[in-house]
């Protein structure tokens, strides 16, 4: 990956809203509220470390110099990334942090050791201009706002992806959808442009989006995987949530679904890459012609992701493995470990646990 893409990411740090309520003052007469509780902070429960390959975990952790219980905030977050980079240890670092609500903080420090870069080649930012019309940007970015609105309410809401693309059981969101199905048919073209050549990254992000419902879904797959290596991790991330459901239709169907790019995007050291990856791999192993490639290429990092303490996708990365593996180890991540331990060497694998009986009904 050239400098300036590198340069580009460096500055893709957390942007945080800011909300200001305006409030009227209380005449003298008022009695004034007492001050709001001052929320827990929360506090770093652990840190995962990727893509260090030559590097000791010891050593990135006494450069970022934070212990497990300290207080963890945006602005912390911040410094830990600028101390880690200053560093110039790494080609490339990033340190994120993703929270719950129990009040438990995770880091997680991607980084490229210097001299290994070819594992994170992006295109370079286009630099065109493609019109794309305004009331189909604007259908996309509402309909955006609207199922995030969904999420806040129902994070466990159900869609039908049987087709290729999302299809909400929500009325409003499905309102959204299934025109989305008649405008994309009517400006295909335009959109696979604007991804490929406008430099506008939200436009871009907009249009990997609105891709997820072309009609035809074995033509969209090649557009859509190229958007995987544009420089902008959100372009990046829109165009993998658009794969997922063509990667189920592919895997029950029968439509060709390279693997090539998004076992490349599970290696790259963001963690919405290899979230993105591993919910696209997790549809693609229903294919048992998959497997192979997907084990001997994914399964370092899926070993990894099964062992990091921030529990996000840890699941997925189980049920995963164990698709391609053929192994049941439970959740114990030294056995995974030692299964591929014994891969990599061409070895038999441990000896696992039976399966657990189905449940009778």
């Amino acid at each position: 990956m050239n400098r300036s893409a590198f340069r580009r990411l460096q500055a893709g740090c957390l942007i945080a809203s800011a909300f200001f309520l305006l409030l009227s003052v209380p005449s003298a007469t008022q009695e004034k509220p007492a001050p709001p509780e001052k929320a827990a902070p929360y506090t770093l429960s652990g840190v995962d470390i990727f893509g260090n390959s030559r590097t000791p975990e010891s050593e990135i952790l006494v450069i970022l110099g934070v212990q497990e219980g300290a207080a963890i905030t945006p602005e912390m977050v911040t410094r830990l990334d600028g101390r880690l980079r200053d560093s110039g240890k790494f080609a490339y670092s990033k340190v994120s942090s993703a929270a719950f609500g129990d009040r438990k903080s995770y880091l997680t420090v991607d980084v490229v050791e210097k001299g290994a870069e070819g594992r994170f080649k992006l295109k370079e930012a286009p630099a065109g201009t493609v019109e794309v019309p305004g009331e189909v940007l604007d259908w996309v970015r509402r309909y955006e706002k609207a199922s995030f609105q969904m999420f806040q309410i129902r994070p466990k809401g159900l869609k039908d992806i049987n087709e290729g693309h999302y299809l909400d059981s929500d009325p409003e969101l499905r309102e959204y959808e299934e025109k989305m199905l008649d405008m994309v048919s009517a400006h295909y073209e335009v959109l696979v442009r604007a991804l490929r050549e406008d430099k506008d990254p939200e436009k871009r992000a907009s249009c990997a989006t609105l891709l997820g419902w072309a009609k035809d879904k074995k033509a969209v797959i090649l557009p859509l995987e190229e958007a995987l290596k544009d420089p902008e991790v959100q372009v990046r991330a829109n165009a993998a949530r658009s794969l997922i459901p063509i990667a189920y239709l592919s895997a029950h169907s029968g439509i060709p679904f390279p693997l090539d790019p998004v076992l490349e995007q599970l290696h790259y050291p963001t963690s919405s890459d290899r979230n993105k990856a591993v919910a696209l791999l997790l549809h693609l192993a229903g294919n048992a012609e998959n497997h192979a490639a997907i084990r001997d290429r994914a399964g370092d990092v899926l070993v990894q992701i099964v062992g990091a303490k921030q529990p996000a996708q840890r699941e997925h990365s189980l049920t995963l493995l164990a698709m391609v593996s053929g192994q049941n180890y439970g959740r114990d991540p030294e056995k995974w470990k030692a299964w591929w331990t014994a891969v990599k060497k061409g070895l038999p694998p441990p000896k696992s646990e039976p399966a657990a009986p189905a449940a009778r009904s």
